[in-house]
């Protein structure tokens, strides 16, 4: 009997604070959610945002966001690995960088996917005059979408849903886990 009252306890304790930190503002659920992801990679991070002179939060949360740091990520629509470089942009990319037998299985490999991924990421920032947001969103939609959405009036600024939600979602989502590790020191 004792046990029955117990686990209707645990229970209502796990439903309260479930409920609480829906409807609390001041909980984030990125923030709950980033705490239960390591950030890994940390000296391939360091080097590459280096090397392209990027913001290592930045390029960190752009790691987590596409693929919570696992370095065998696919997604449904075919892209690869950490940073979930699309089979087309990587064979590109590999192209600019010179890498003459380059293999897409090759992106399993985390240095040269954060390689990769941090060159095409510094290649639109400074394609789009280094806009952070247009840029984020040209790494997710593709830069062609962000330049039709610029001649039909997109600012490029948070104010303005973007035309594609899943990219409003990862725009919103790279800047606030930015911002999360610029306050965390991570």
């Amino acid at each position: 009997m004792r046990r029955k009252y117990l686990y209707r306890i645990i229970i209502l304790f796990i439903l309260a604070v479930t409920f609480f930190i829906l409807t609390n503002s001041s909980i984030d659920l990125w923030t709950v959610r980033r705490n239960l992801a390591p950030v890994r990679y940390q000296s391939e991070i360091s080097k590459y945002a280096d090397k392209f002179a990027l913001d290592e939060e930045l390029l960190t949360a752009l790691i987590y966001v596409e693929s919570r740091f696992d370095q065998y990520s696919k997604s449904p629509k075919g892209a690869i690995g950490l940073m979930q470089l699309m089979p087309s942009t990587a064979n590109w990319v590999a192209d600019q960088l010179g890498y003459n037998n380059f293999n897409l299985a090759d992106l399993d490999d985390p240095e040269l996917n954060i390689k990769f991924g941090s060159w095409y990421f510094a290649y639109l920032y400074q394609k789009f005059d280094k806009d952070l947001i247009i840029t984020i969103a040209a790494y997710n939609a593709g830069e062609n979408n962000v330049r039709k959405w610029i001649n039909n009036g997109w600012e490029g600024n948070l104010q303005q849903e973007l035309p594609f939600l899943e990219t409003d979602n990862f725009v919103r989502r790279v800047i606030s886990t930015r911002e999360y590790y610029k306050q965390n020191n991570i």
